[in-house]
């Protein structure tokens, strides 16, 4: 339905007499999005942009200063009859040019006026930094005379051949580093380390000057082509309290191509990305105690991670939501999301007939929506988890930045919603009506939320076990693997597994055996001389010769371990270990003998999840295969242990190979957790379609007392909170 645009607006009177005309110093540039024609008004000046469609410029091109604005709005009714601007339409709009300081005339070219205009900028400037305490611009000085004086170097990297150096550092980057990937990602683990940190500000700060010269010589490149371009603003960005370089290249907003103004967009990470290629370079030549070589890795580090969380990521508004913006041809994307959300509230749920829609065409309605949500969600998560990461380091200060926080982002919209409910005319037909929807909204959020009991499960990674398993490891001597029986091979009690060689014990039997047939021979000779005496001292020669032939060949029985119970042998690597040596120092296990007719599973529990655990003995589980989540099975719970437990079942079960437990950073096996944790064990219900094998990883869902929403993310705050600052 389309929306009611009433021709005549009972405030006309207050300005049709009035000959304003858009001041001397305003710029003027046509710009296309989605196949419209926009005019968009720059004031050099003062930096402020605007953005008109075809009536309304049509309108505006019309005021000259002689002209009242009741003869030019008849003129454009004359002119574009409908799609004229109307009364009310052209008030709003002379109402947000005066507001940009871009109107001069009767209004006022006083000072007093400029003034008032001034401080209504400062009001919604300092309004927006204090929403956005984390990101805070700090302007220092004006570096359009330096980028002037440099451009005619540094502007020659945006020609062809800088496109072709471009690529040739980044690919002689990937060469280098491409036989380093393990020393790369294990690298990663240190960096963040309080003794790395002034190095890891020190390689931002050099990142994120390159960054920002980049964007102002390709605003300066570009914009001389089309007589703009200018930069006027460079200073320091306050990003969660760390200073960093910025750079105001918003004049690239008025240039015609969007190509040109995606380039500029770009053209900090473009920068950055053979900063990083050079400094992977370096780092792979230099020695691992050499400082260059700590800070190159962290200038990869810097371009890597600050690109993937903030200037490569639309949702927050830098390099890449221009850019997305000028790829989609929706200028203003993000304000214009909210709007639309808000519209969608006003027009259909509040019944506000006449609410104004920025959507202009489908597709912008589409992204609208989704943009709106994504952002919002986002930006809420992200700064929740630098309030976090602050408030580790410095509780005080984080604490008052989750209350700021509260404020800003609950405590203001929700005074904004309830002054619009009870004072905004466009509500004057609707108000019950739009008070009673937020009322039942509020009302079905509280009882869904804090009433209506939800399921409440737990969610474990556990490790399939056999009930019965006999363990063989290295021989206590060591020795070298001749035989063994294949991997998942069924043996029967006494059979061999596997057999060994070690020659050096071989020989000192066959030496101990040697030397006992000459005592013997010198034993029975002392008794055929008549010398009992003698014959006696052989004979006890002879008798601690036996003990150590036996002890001898105990261990070189245990070369051939044997199975003591029926069941598979399972040895997966076995085959890579014909011929090598089993080392007795380790004492690694070379494989096990199990049932896998008796499986068990063990599952582990952080401290936070296994106390809400207890008096879940004898309850049914769900079960799924890691990677196969369509075999599903029950399970029973038989015991839970103690959380006194640091040593994990199994190694998988840890971050190291793919787990989902935290291991401790000192622990080179990997099966030591960070903390300590509770076991359950649970035997499975399989079915006759569903084969477990010994070592696959399981995820076990438990389903515990249902209980509110509300009940349970309070639990989980305070288990954060707890956590992390040992308050509540």
């Amino acid at each position: 339905m389309p929306v009611e645009r009433p021709t005549f607006s009972e405030s006309w009177y207050r300005v049709a007499d009035l000959r304003p005309r858009l001041r001397s110093t305003v710029q003027i540039t046509r710009q296309h999005f989605r196949g419209v024609m926009w005019h968009v008004l720059q004031d050099p000046s003062n930096n402020q942009f605007f953005r008109l469609n075809g009536p309304a410029y049509h309108f505006v091109a019309l005021l000259d200063g002689r002209r009242t604005i009741a003869d030019v709005w008849d003129v454009c009714n004359d002119q574009l009859g409908d799609e004229a601007p109307t009364q009310g339409e052209a008030i709003q709009l002379l109402g947000q040019l005066y507001t940009s300081n871009l109107l001069q005339g009767e209004m006022p070219p006083d000072a007093a006026g400029l003034l008032k205009r001034h401080q209504q900028r400062r009001r919604r400037e300092i309004q927006s930094r204090l929403t956005n305490i984390l990101f805070i611009h700090i302007p220092l000085f004006d570096p359009d005379h330096f980028l002037n004086r440099w451009l005619a170097l540094f502007g020659k990297v945006f020609a062809w051949w800088g496109w072709i150096l471009w690529a040739v550092l980044v690919s002689a980057g990937l060469y280098f580093v491409a036989g380093h990937w393990g020393e790369l990602f294990k690298a990663g683990t240190d960096v963040l380390e309080s003794s790395n940190l002034p190095l890891l500000y020190l390689a931002a700060l050099l990142v994120k000057v390159f960054h920002e010269f980049g964007h102002a010589f390709a605003c300066k490149r570009f914009g001389r082509d089309e007589g703009g371009g200018e930069v006027h603003a460079m200073g320091v960005m306050l990003l969660v309290f760390t200073p960093l370089p910025y750079v105001d290249a918003t004049s690239a907003w008025a240039l015609r191509s969007k190509w040109r103004r995606i380039t500029i967009g770009a053209a900090g990470m473009l920068v950055e990305i053979p900063i990083a290629a050079i400094a992977a370079i370096v780092w792979t030549q230099t020695s691992e105690t050499a400082m260059v070589h700590a800070l190159c890795y962290n200038m990869m580090f810097i371009a890597s991670v600050s690109t993937l969380l903030f200037n490569g990521n639309p949702l927050l508004r830098y390099d890449a939501y221009y850019i997305l913006s000028d790829l989609l041809e929706i200028p203003n994307l993000a304000p214009r999301s909210r709007q639309y959300l808000t519209y969608l509230i006003k027009r259909y749920v509040f019944g506000v007939r006449r609410a104004n829609n920025p959507a202009h065409t489908r597709g912008e309605k589409a992204w609208f929506t989704f943009y709106g949500v994504a952002s919002t969600i986002y930006r809420v998560m992200i700064c929740a988890a630098i309030i976090l990461m602050i408030a580790n380091r410095f509780f005080f200060i984080g604490v008052l930045m989750a209350v700021g926080a509260v404020g800003l982002w609950l405590l203001m919209p929700l005074g904004k919603v309830i002054h619009y409910l009870a004072t905004n005319n466009e509500l004057m037909r609707v108000r019950p009506r739009a008070v009673g929807s937020i009322l039942a909204f509020a009302a079905i959020v509280l009882v869904a939320v804090g009433w209506i009991k939800a399921p409440d499960r737990v969610r474990l990674e556990g490790i399939v076990e056999p009930v019965d398993i006999l363990l063989v490891a290295a021989p206590r001597i060591g020795g070298f693997l001749v035989d063994f029986e294949p991997d998942n091979t069924l043996v029967k009690p006494g059979q061999v597994l596997l057999e060994c060689e070690n020659n050096t014990l071989a020989a000192e039997l066959e030496g101990l055996q040697a030397e006992q047939r000459q005592l013997e021979i010198q034993r029975r000779y002392a008794l055929a001389q008549e010398e009992p005496f003698v014959a006696t001292i052989f004979a006890g020669k002879l008798a601690v010769g036996e003990s150590k032939i036996q002890e001898i060949r105990k261990l070189l029985a245990e070369l051939k371990p044997h199975a003591e119970t029926a069941g598979t042998w399972l040895a997966a690597d076995i085959e890579n270990k014909r011929g090598a040596y089993l080392d007795p120092a380790g004492r690694e296990n070379i494989g096990m003998v199990v049932s896998l007719d008796n499986l068990l599973i063990r599952a582990i529990a952080g401290q936070k999840v296994g106390a809400r655990l207890h008096g879940t003995e004898g309850d049914e589980v769900d079960i799924r295969i890691r990677g196969r989540p369509d075999d599903r099975f029950p399970g029973t719970i038989t015991r839970i242990s103690d959380a006194g437990q640091q040593r994990l079942p199994s190694a998988s079960l840890g971050y190291s190979v793919g787990g989902q437990t935290a291991v401790a950073p000192d622990d080179p096996q990997g099966t030591k957790a960070a903390e300590r944790f509770f076991e359950i064990r649970i035997i499975p219900h399989t079915p006759e379609n569903i084969r477990l094998l010994t070592g696959q990883r399981v995820i076990v869902r438990i389903s515990l007392a249902a209980k509110p929403l509300a009940a349970q993310w309070w639990r989980a705050f305070r288990q954060l909170i707890q956590r992390r600052f040992q308050v509540l």
